[in-house]
């Protein structure tokens, strides 16, 4: 059983290493990417932003605060998202809640139609440097209805 325990702890930190890019200064080059999230002009709170990079690559994170912006982190010590083209997905967070299940937080949660948590509707480039991308979603209330996305340096 030693032998076997001594396998599992040298196989999970070799993955360990692979998974977190062997450190905060390998890898590949990172753009810096902040914006906000309206649906119909309003701010969105507690939302996932999710970059997908359209060649291969690895996904970018960021969560939306009471104002609606987010600021994408490529793991947990790098900030940014790899440069190119991403698909953006925006979906909602699954509310915090206590041991026993009740929400610890009332903020009202928005509901994101379901065209933006997919891959498709939304895309944008990330170059090096800072990004500005925000994203001013519409509800599903006309079915021609497209997301805008303004993009600065």
């Amino acid at each position: 059983m030693h032998g076997s325990s001594l396998f599992f702890l040298v196989a999970s930190v070799v993955t360990i290493g692979f998974v977190s890019g062997c450190g905060s200064r390998g890898g590949p080059p990172l753009g810096m990417v902040t914006g906000t999230v309206t649906l119909n002009g309003e701010p969105v709170s507690g939302v996932n932003v999710v970059f997908v990079p359209e060649d291969q690559g690895s996904p970018s994170y960021g969560g939306t605060d009471e104002n609606g912006v987010y600021r994408l982190m490529f793991n947990q010590k790098r900030a940014g998202a790899e440069l190119g083209t991403h698909h953006v997905l925006i979906e909602n967070r699954e509310p915090e809640t206590d041991d026993s299940g009740k929400p610890i937080d009332d903020t009202p949660i928005v509901k994101i139609p379901k065209k933006y948590q997919q891959p498709g509707e939304l895309t944008a480039d990330v170059g090096s440097g800072r990004n500005n991308i925000d994203f001013d979603l519409e509800a599903d209330t006309k079915q021609s209805s497209n997301a805008t996305r303004t993009a600065s340096k």
